[in-house]
């Protein structure tokens, strides 16, 4: 899980969007993550309407403010790269451009094949 939490984290920052936590206080369940240039609740509903993939939302003060991307239980390698490529297509289609097409899951490709 902690290949996963870093894994993930690493994609988000390449995309340059803004962690909900700092790296002190990951969750190795989550990843929160606090877009202050696309939002939330249109980046949840592109995931999961084109790519069939869920993402949380925030809960009572952050609620539509932060998505969640979870990486406990049976997620692997796979999940977290396929989410991360799904959520940089769904930024494209929001018109966020704030990021190199490819950054998130090469961040993430980086992390997970250098613990292999």
């Amino acid at each position: 899980h902690a290949r996963l939490t870093e894994a993930t984290r690493a994609a988000v920052k390449a995309l340059g969007l803004p962690l909900f936590a700092p790296d002190e206080a990951a969750s190795p369940a989550i990843t929160a993550v606090a877009p202050d240039r696309v939002d939330a609740e249109k980046v949840r509903s592109v995931m999961k309407k084109r790519f069939d993939i869920a993402l949380a939302g925030g809960q009572d003060h952050v609620k539509g403010k932060i998505f969640r991307i979870g990486h406990l239980g049976f997620v692997g390698d796979r999940d977290i790269l396929a989410a991360i490529s799904a959520l940089e297509a769904t930024l494209v289609e929001l018109g966020y451009e704030s990021f190199t097409p490819g950054a998130g899951v090469a961040a993430a490709a980086v992390v997970i094949a250098k613990s292999v």
